[in-house]
């Protein structure tokens, strides 16, 4: 099926001083197949030489707007509100999208006449070591029951020999009136998985997905990462997450069906938090004092530890932080966060 001419493509690029990044981007553009595209790259309060090199940038398809730094969110926003296309999909300025991208998403949404479509990807390494990312349904169209019911309580927590679905929004394609008619937006509060919230509210909102079996995208994993760097702020900005999450799944009204994968996310919330303590396996000065806060925090919470659906080693850990063994979970979590990142050295 020939996806010429099958509708203008929205393309929205949010970035902050992203010069080493730009020109592969720009290139990643060239290489599109398909030509029916508007591709907003969105400067997040850059102060490095990215936004000079988009403005020597001849081709008519690129647009620039430029905002004072406010945040990924804020950024993406920024370009819905700009796209004038019957589709919008998003990309990171430092990843790989394929070269049939666009075509292949475009083929799908019209010859499936689906609201969104949603591809696997590959993870991709140091020394380029792919690792590619299923779903689990292949190239075939999934109905409300499967989303509410399999996709969106596999996105909150997977369960054992269950496939893991991360909600991301450059693996999703989808039109842009639903959207709109929606008014599904990125939540400006949230500087954390800012994408799982929109993309659950997305899959939510659509009558029908198409699950596109290529991986359409390479997800570069870098040491220094966001997710990879230590965060400050990183308790505090699990709490909103959560909040936000919470708050979410009861308006849409699938809070009660997904409170046990919900909780075991929760739990996980912990583990992730103490992994932040010793980021790249550096132990943080206040990493004592954050295991604290930890604790009164899950002292506090509803959490039924040993009921959740979270794994035997979160349980354990959860359980560990409860009992105020602070120096055992720092050991234990430092060599965790050794193995794991050496996967990207």
């Amino acid at each position: 099926m020939s996806s010429v001419n099958r509708g203008l493509v929205s393309i929205v690029i949010p970035f902050h001083n992203a010069e080493k990044y730009i020109e592969n981007c720009l290139n990643r553009v060239k290489e599109q197949i398909y030509k029916n595209i508007e591709v907003i790259f969105v400067d997040d309060g850059s102060d490095d030489d990215t936004v000079a090199i988009l403005r020597k940038n001849s081709d008519p398809r690129v647009k620039l707007i430029s905002l004072q730094k406010s945040g990924v969110s804020v950024a993406r926003n920024a370009g819905i509100h700009e796209a004038k296309g019957e589709y919008i999909t998003f990309w990171d300025i430092d990843d790989k999208p394929h070269s049939d991208f666009v075509s292949k998403f475009v083929e799908d949404i019209c010859e499936y006449k689906v609201d969104t479509v949603i591809s696997n990807y590959d993870d991709v390494f140091a020394g380029e070591k792919h690792v590619k990312v299923v779903l689990p349904w292949e190239n075939q169209v999934i109905e409300k029951d499967d989303i509410d019911n399999v996709l969106i309580p596999r996105m909150i927590y997977q369960l054992k020999n269950e496939n893991a679905i991360r909600g991301l929004v450059w693996r999703t394609f989808t039109r842009t009136d639903v959207l709109k008619d929606n008014n599904i937006l990125f939540d400006k509060e949230i500087t954390m998985a800012e994408d799982f919230i929109f993309t659950l509210e997305l899959y939510h909102k659509s009558k029908n997905i198409f699950v596109e079996g290529d991986s359409l995208y390479d997800y570069i994993r870098s040491s220094t990462s966001t997710m990879n760097t230590y965060d400050k702020n990183c308790v505090d900005k699990s709490i909103i997450f959560h909040k936000k999450v919470v708050s979410l799944l009861k308006r849409l009204k699938l809070y009660d069906a997904n409170r046990n994968r919900y909780e075991a996310n929760r739990l996980s919330m912990y583990s992730v938090s103490i992994s932040n303590c010793v980021r790249n396996g550096i132990v943080h000065e206040s990493a004592l004092s954050d295991l604290q806060r930890m604790h009164e925090m899950l002292k506090n919470d509803n959490i039924r530890i040993w009921q959740s659906e979270a794994p035997l080693k979160i349980k354990v850990t959860g359980c560990l932080l409860k009992l105020k063994m602070y120096r055992l979970l720092i050991v234990i979590y430092t060599l965790k966060e050794k193995r794991r990142i050496s996967k990207y050295n």
